[in-house]
């Protein structure tokens, strides 16, 4: 469900899109060539987790990996900014950054996936925590979208 389903109050509409927790997660294990990714969010969360797994993988590019993350992080900071009407109901929005968030949640997800396919046993604890920590993220995410929506 997009958060565009739902009516703000006061605006004479709906919100704009932003896609749930669950098609981010899907996105972060997705491939470029996958279907439903016309979102710009859903493409660069798709990126940024990408990003991750280059930078597990291959330590000695960090500086220009995080580079690359921090322009994604601000751009989908900017296009929340020019998206998300500036109301009442939606300026908890501006308090934190979505982008950021996208961000924690992709790391998590390639920390968790990388756990999974590499772990003596799925059970271990660390896959657990590592797994728990993703729907962590992916609760807050959709607090800080759906409160948007609740707020007015």
């Amino acid at each position: 469900m997009f958060v565009r389903d739902h009516a703000l109050p006061g605006l004479g509409g709906t919100a704009p899109s932003l896609p749930d927790q669950r098609e981010l997660v899907a996105a972060f294990g997705s491939s470029q060539g996958d279907p439903n990714t016309d979102h710009p969010l859903i493409g660069w969360a798709r990126t940024l987790a990408t990003l991750h797994r280059q930078r597990h993988g291959n330590p000695l590019a960090a500086a220009g990996i995080d580079c690359r993350r921090a322009e994604l992080v601000a751009a989908i900071d900017k296009w929340v900014a020019t998206q998300v009407p500036r109301r009442g109901c939606t300026e908890h929005l501006r308090t934190g950054s979505l982008g950021a968030t996208v961000d924690r949640m992709a790391a998590a997800h390639a920390h968790a996936s990388h756990l999974l396919h590499t772990a003596e046993k799925v059970s271990d604890d660390r896959v657990h925590a590592a797994w728990y920590r993703l729907a962590s993220l992916a609760d807050e995410w959709t607090d800080l979208i759906v409160g948007a929506v609740r707020k007015a």
